[in-house]
């Protein structure tokens, strides 16, 4: 049997200020990783090759088992090549670095030049201070003497992963990386386009030209914006001025590229289609609704298809639509469970900031190998965080379990009651010849909600990266990461802001349908995945995919089970209030019931002092649970998620695909399985509806001698209620209630005993 995994929170101790002390690299989350740079960026004077008559130099940068060389320039003398190499001084076990200028040629690439730097002579660059300044080398010949074979102009220090250059250098520990790849490997800042939403309200048409004057038109809308095509009902107006009132939505991506295109169809049947009229209009074009006030409606007419018409003939048929960008909603690109970004997509709509967020990237631990590379397993990591339309990527450590970024993020936070989300993904293109592949994620998205942090607090933990796997739930490392919210607002505006609404007002006066925002939700990943994956390097599609999305359309037993779970441990207080007074009234502990009957006989004659005493008992817990607060972040709890409670087979039905490619026995056993739990389901629904129906039998005289007992019960209570003082009845309650056990009986109450004679709906069921 396999040691069981640890999949707990780890706190760890990194090398880090916190901002304390001021340091000159300005690090103060992430430990400083310091870095050779080499900055090639010209040559001189080159000699030409005797056998070719040319010179095709390239540069060759090694230090010790490092080397890495640039592109080669065809046919020149003077090349400039501006290029940067970063050695991890860390990792560095030669004592100089050693620079060649070298001709391409058809068998061996003879060295022109070469010179050599000792590595403890570099100069080192502060963070704060200019560029360094390149300068003129001498290259050494075959014999030693240098100036012979040309010039070459460099720029050599020490810098830190805060230096401009870091993004744009070939570290060195990705030598491997293919020449033509060797961008995906580098970090990057992105940014998700501002979405839209494109509203359409359709209102009516007017003198539709139709090709069969004695037919009653089956007349719809269809709008079309790139690949999307949506359509009105059929109108029920069967006339030449129909009128729909609906209104299609679609999401759009600044900049506006595509175009609107209007159609007006009349439906014939048998796929016959007739088309009235057209109009097209630019997304550019359109209004923008900036502010709550709705535009005006606008009367387009419509060209019809195929024709041309002259300079004196004109189109009559018209279409009365409300065409607008809707900025005043926010546009969901995430589960709003998880959302990074709450804001309106109008810029004037755009709340103020109230803090601050830092994120420091450390390293991985004890990554699981994802590939197989020269007949050895393992993986080229890369991390990516988003929050709002920021998404940062690291760079990747090629061919390391073990990989090392620290690099450090910051973000404006509009709201505190958002969730900033971390991936860390093994990167497949990194050769040439690979062509397109999938990066895969490592783990589950790491998900932390704002408002659960500290103020000022550095959180430093070791997040386990956490996978499910056909036989189960599998542990694929640990990613290091520090963290600080910092609010700058005042304790005013703190409280303040938790009074205001999540999301812009329009959002609930005029609401949308879950499934609604769910479809237009689907077409804003798409966006965002296509406009990143334009970038250089592209963010691929599938890690945005995997950073926006929530759980898919599928069934998981386990889901169930821990969302159950869920319900029942926020039901546990009032299972143990009960069981309590149950205790209470069974006189288990004779003292506590005497106890507890004076304090109630107290409420009784004191009334006035049960609400507020109420409110300081919960006052009272609260302050009690504050010194008993949670610490850290919410992590994955194993208990809670009933992976231990699933066999095999639930998960690999939990990871099929959707629509299924399991076997036929295999959807056969789950269908049955199915059948099973829905029909345990049917019956506990079928229970509640009984006793909602028997409530409603006491009022309808179904039950004709139920419903006059009932009734007479309600006259005496009537009577009771008014003649004795509810203070008296109230205590006399309570009283019976608490009566000792050797005065019960275990029959059921009287009470209890005519409602489950009221008939149900059961015996109309078929």
């Amino acid at each position: 049997m396999p040691p069981k995994q640890d999949f707990s929170l780890r706190e760890i101790k990194p090398n880090i200020d916190g901002g304390k002390t001021l340091t000159p690299n300005m690090l103060t989350l992430v430990e400083p990783l310091y870095f050779v740079y080499v900055k090639v960026v010209r040559a001189s004077h080159l000699p030409v090759n005797q056998a070719t008559g040319t010179c095709n130099p390239y540069v060759e940068v090694k230090s010790g088992n490092y080397k890495a060389t640039t592109k080669y320039i065809q046919g020149t003398l003077a090349p400039i090549w501006n290029q940067v190499f970063a050695f991890n001084k860390d990792r560095l076990q030669a004592k100089n670095i050693e620079i060649s200028v070298r001709g391409k040629v058809s068998v061996t690439n003879e060295i022109i030049g070469s010179i050599e730097v000792g590595i403890g002579d570099i100069p080192t660059r502060l963070q704060g201070d200019s560029s360094m300044a390149p300068q003129w080398y001498g290259l050494e010949d075959k014999n030693g003497v240098s100036g012979r074979s040309g010039n070459l102009m460099l720029a050599i220090w020490v810098g830190n992963q805060v230096d401009d250059a870091f993004s744009l250098a070939w570290h060195l520990d990705a030598a491997s990386v293919s020449v033509d790849k060797v961008s995906n490997a580098r970090p990057q800042v992105y940014y998700s386009p501002r979405l839209w939403y494109l509203k359409i309200k359709v209102n009516g048409a007017q003198d539709l030209v139709v090709s069969d004057p004695n037919r009653k038109p089956e007349v719809y809308v269809k709008a079309t914006l790139g690949n999307k095509v949506l359509k009105t009902k059929v109108s029920k107006n069967k006339g030449v001025n129909p009128s729909w009132n609906e209104e299609l939505m679609f999401v759009v991506a600044e900049p506006f590229e595509d175009a609107l295109i209007l159609s007006v169809e009349d439906d014939k049947g048998d796929n016959m289609v007739d088309y009235l009229g057209k109009c097209v209009k630019p997304v550019h074009k359109i209004t923008q609704r900036l502010l709550p006030p709705l535009p005006s409606e606008e009367i387009i007419s419509l060209e019809r298809y195929g024709v041309v018409e002259g300079p004196m003939e004109k189109f009559s048929s018209k279409l009365r639509v409300t065409i607008y960008l809707d900025g005043v909603y926010h546009v969901f690109d995430e589960p709003a469970l998880f959302s990074t970004d709450l804001k309106a997509s109008s810029p004037k709509l755009t709340p103020g900031k109230v803090g601050d967020l830092e994120l420091g990237i450390l390293k991985a631990e004890g990554l699981v190998p994802m590939k197989s590379k020269n007949g050895l397993k393992t993986t080229d990591a890369y991390c990516v965080a988003k929050y709002g339309p920021k998404w940062t990527r690291t760079s990747t450590v090629v061919s390391s379990l073990e990989p090392k970024w620290m690099k450090q993020y910051q973000w404006d936070v509009l709201d505190p009651c958002t969730v900033i989300a971390i991936g860390v993904f093994d990167n497949n293109n990194l050769q040439a010849g690979e062509g397109w592949a999938t990066d895969r994620l490592i783990g589950k998205v790491i998900r932390i909600r704002l408002s659960t942090l500290e103020f000022g607090r550095i959180y430093k933990y070791a997040y386990p990266l956490v996978a499910l796997m056909p036989d189960g739930v599998m542990k694929m490392g640990e990613l290091h990461f520090t963290l600080r919210f910092i609010y700058t607002k005042g304790s005013g505006d703190k409280m303040y802001q938790y009074t205001q609404p999540l999301l812009p007002k329009p959002a609930y006066t005029n609401p949308m349908s879950v499934y609604q925002i769910d479809s237009l939700r689907n077409q804003a990943v798409r966006h965002i995945a296509m406009r990143l994956a334009r970038a250089e390097p592209p963010l691929r599609r599938e890690v945005v995919e995997s950073m926006l999305s929530g759980r898919g359309p599928v069934w998981s037993i386990r889901r169930g089970k821990a969302n159950f779970q869920r319900v029942m441990e926020c039901l546990k207080f009032f299972k143990t209030a009960l069981i309590w007074l149950d205790d209470l009234r069974q006189w288990k502990n004779s003292r506590t019931t005497i106890v507890m009957f004076a304090v109630f006989s107290v409420f009784v004659y004191y009334s006035e002092i049960i609400i507020p005493s109420f409110f300081a008992f919960l006052f009272l817990k609260a302050l009690r649970n504050y010194f008993k607060r949670p610490r850290d972040i919410l992590c994955l709890d194993t208990n809670l998620s009933q992976v231990e409670s699933v066999n095999t087979l639930d998960w690999q039905e939990e990871l099929d695909t959707f629509p299924s490619s399991a076997p036929f026995e295999d959807l056969r056993l789950r269908y049955d399985r199915l059948r099973a739990i829905g029909y345990r389901i049917e019956e506990t629904v079928g229970d509640l509806a009984t006793q909602l129906e028997r409530f409603h039998a006491m009022f309808s005289w179904r039950d004709r001698r139920a419903t006059l007992i009932f009734t007479l019960f309600c006259l005496v209570a009537w009577m009771v209620f008014y003649l004795v003082p509810f203070r008296l009845l109230f205590f006399l309650f309570g009283t019976y209630l608490m009566r000792s056990p050797r005065f019960r009986v275990t029959l059921p109450p009287i009470p209890q005993n005519v409602f489950r004679r009221l008939p149900s709906r059961d015996d109309c069921l078929l």
